[in-house]
């Protein structure tokens, strides 16, 4: 792998992996939902520097997408490895100054508000994710629903979008990463010569998002097109660099993962029901973000067994965790699993080239990603134990859902 910094400030990472002839570019921009003054402003963005971007990843055979998470957006292309360079003129094109207008304002806010339309107007929607936020957190850039609120939206004018790209996309808050059948030396002197001449901008001065953690909390709402009840429950977990993410990625495989999860074991017992389980650390994704972030699990569940009866299991479990930890096959099995999903993501160059950028990005080295295999195989009961510990009912944010009416 080889790292540069160019003299605008651009970050480069580029990885050569010869295992089929494709390369995937990302671009990192250290700007997400909670770094934007509206609601919705960054995914707005996100969607304006899309235009006519489709077309011509499509017209050299190559796919694209984006994402907007809470401390970045990310744009990403995956081509035959010869149109790497294409693709990165393309990006450097747009990073220099893509085209904005008044009317690709207008239509992309439309865009959007489908999107805000489609995400809500089905079962669950916004569960949970944006509804679980503002129960676990006080501060609005924590709280807020970053997909895009559309009144708000509709008063954001072209000279936002121009201050927004001026103080958010220069190339010193930005990472380029390349993976794929490339040469890295051959791809370094394009990325020289393709992003080298845009002028430097200062990066905008680091912001922490950090607030003072709340007691627990309880919300709930009536969804009337879910079937059934419905459950979130969201944990602060302490910052990236403390090194715990690993353990709690565990707990959770440990609680609702693999074959045999302890918690839909502990129902099935108790009530004969089989409930399914989720549970992460990291509000989409592991290490997707900085401090703060959240452990979340959540459960639909039949009307015969109450949220109530489900946390208490969720509870009980918590409890045996922090006492014992799992035993040392159960752990085996849950690194195992962990390591299986890991990998089968990581031969999927669109995964690989995104957790590369990020790592860079919001940890300051794409290395550590290619470590994480190591951390977890490294994972112990008692890490695990301590996890666990610090996930308490006094802290709990829960958001429950109502379903629709018999």
């Amino acid at each position: 792998m080889r790292r540069l910094t160019l003299g605008n400030g651009l970050r480069v990472v580029v990885e050569e992996e010869h295992s089929a002839p494709v390369a995937a570019v990302a671009v990192h921009y250290g700007v997400g939902f909670r770094g934007e003054g509206f609601a919705g402003l960054a995914h707005l963005f996100e969607h304006l520097m899309f235009e006519g971007h489709f077309q011509q990843v499509e017209g050299i055979g190559g796919f694209c997408n984006a994402s907007t998470r809470q401390d970045y957006t990310d744009f990403y292309t995956v081509v035959p490895a010869g149109a790497v360079g294409r693709v990165l003129a393309l990006e450097a094109a747009r990073m220099r100054a893509p085209k904005i207008t008044e009317r690709a304002v207008r239509a992309q806010t439309s865009v959007v508000r489908e999107e805000i339309l489609g995400k809500t107007r089905k079962p669950y929607g916004g569960f949970p994710w944006p509804r679980l936020s503002p129960v676990l957190f006080r501060d609005a850039a924590n709280a807020h629903d970053g997909y895009g609120d559309h009144e708000s939206l509709r008063q954001v004018t072209l000279h936002d979008c121009e201050e927004f790209f001026e103080r958010h996309y220069s190339p010193a808050n930005a990472v380029v990463t390349v993976s794929g059948d490339v040469s890295a030396q051959e791809v370094l002197e394009v990325v020289e010569r393709t992003f080298g001449p845009i002028p430097a901008r200062p990066a905008p001065a680091p912001v922490s998002w950090w607030e003072p953690p709340a007691g627990p909390r309880e919300v709930s709402y009536r969804d009337r097109l879910a079937p059934l009840p419905a459950l979130a429950a969201g944990h602060r977990v302490p910052d990236p660099a403390s090194g715990t993410h690993v353990a709690l990625s565990a707990l959770a495989g440990l609680l609702a993962g693999g074959g045999r999860p302890r918690l839909r074991e502990r129902l099935r017992h108790q009530t004969g029901h089989a409930i399914t389980f989720s549970a992460r650390v990291g509000l989409f994704d592991f290490l997707d973000a900085r401090d703060p972030d959240m452990w979340v699990l959540t459960a639909v569940h039949p009307r015969e067994v109450p949220a109530e009866r489900v946390l208490a299991a969720v509870d009980a479990e918590l409890e045996s965790l922090a006492a014992d930890g799992p035993g040392e096959q159960e752990l085996r099995r849950c690194r195992s699993a962990w390591l299986t999903s890991h990998h089968r993501s990581m031969d999927r160059i669109a995964n690989r080239v995104r957790l590369l950028g990020r790592f860079e990005l919001l940890f300051g080295d794409a290395r550590d990603a290619v470590r994480l295999p190591e951390l977890y195989a490294g994972v112990s009961a008692a890490d695990v134990a301590a996890a666990a510990r610090g996930l308490r009912p006094d802290s709990r944010a829960l958001l429950t859902v109502r379903p629709k009416e018999e």
